[in-house]
């Protein structure tokens, strides 16, 4: 994950923002079949540490970092997703960033001090540590606090956040959880007005998703 608001490069990062509470529905699902593979046809995303599905007309980039951390980016459109997880104007993006715990003992966010405890923390506890909103973002609001959900039966958390990133609206929502010794963030980030297109792709990773 690349840590957003960060002094230091890292495989962590990200931040949320939210159309309603309604974005994060899918977050809370048990990991088996949800019925979404017969209303959609589903591509395999296959990561260290889970599996999940996205949608078939997507288009997938990975890439590898240190000390085993991986990003998969997914772009509704084909076009890049950038660096902080904000898609090409008319795209919507989701990035999932998988990164050792240990690594928050290293990467931080700017302002932040290192999280040496980070193994021993739940989900909410860790959210702060991860996640942020883009250091030239304006208008930053939090527009659904943090609260405790669960990822294919997994404690996890999630917020959003709404704000105006070099002109443009952008709604953004994470979900994190940690298992097996990896963090794993999922971000969505879209404009307002492809809100329940990125809903319905939002739920689709979450709702296939398992832990390996």
């Amino acid at each position: 994950m690349v840590l957003k608001s960060t002094a230091s490069a890292g495989p962590l990062g990200a931040a949320a923002v939210a159309i309603t509470g309604a974005l994060l529905l899918g977050c809370s699902g048990s990991g088996s079949d949800t019925g979404l593979r017969q209303q959609k046809r589903l591509k395999s995303l296959d990561g260290s540490a889970f599996a999940t599905s996205y949608p078939a007309g997507w288009t997938l980039a990975v890439k590898h970092g240190p000390a085993g951390s991986a990003r998969y980016q997914l772009s509704s459109t084909g076009a890049p997703v950038n660096g902080v997880g904000i898609p090409a104007l008319g795209s919507i993006g989701i990035t999932i960033d998988e990164t050792p715990t240990s690594a928050l003992s290293r990467f931080h966010l700017a302002g932040a001090r290192p999280d040496t405890t980070a193994s021993r923390q739940s989900a909410l506890q860790l959210l702060p540590h991860v996640v942020g909103t883009p250091r030239v973002a304006e208008g930053v609001a939090l527009a659904s606090p943090p609260r405790g959900t669960t990822l294919a039966g997994v404690d996890a958390a999630e917020e959003s956040y709404s704000y105006t990133d070099a002109g443009r609206e952008n709604t953004q929502v994470d979900v994190l959880s940690q298992r097996g010794g990896r963090i794993v963030l999922i971000e969505l980030d879209t404009e307002p007005s492809l809100g329940r297109a990125g809903e319905a792709a939002l739920e689709a990773v979450t709702g296939n998703w398992r832990w390996r």
